[in-house]
């Protein structure tokens, strides 16, 4: 694979897993009122859903190419955002109480 593909695909992997952390948020929200056997087929479909889309990204990025580093790029787009918004919500709250 050439070395622009797999940049693409990583930029593509790290955006997902942004973009991935606020699904889920939005999802558990949303989710969250439900009775438990509607809360696991609504994951399992949301989760199917996600993948798809993941794997018909990399298919117009890459011919469907998959790396091990892809889902750590998944995972650490993921872990920014969890970070920012952990961080950022501890700072709100410290800077309301004064």
């Amino acid at each position: 694979m050439a070395l622009n593909i797999q940049i693409y695909s990583l930029i593509f992997s790290l955006i997902f897993g942004v973009i991935l952390n606020f699904l889920f948020e939005w999802f558990n929200n949303f989710n969250d009122k439900n009775k438990v056997i509607v809360k696991i087929l609504l994951s399992i479909i949301f989760v199917l859903t996600l993948a798809l889309l993941y794997f018909i990204g990399l298919l117009y990025i890459n011919n469907g190419y998959l790396h091990g580093y892809f889902f750590l790029f998944i995972m650490v787009g993921y872990m920014i955002v969890y970070l920012m918004r952990t961080f950022g919500f501890t700072r709100k709250k410290e800077n309301s109480k004064m």
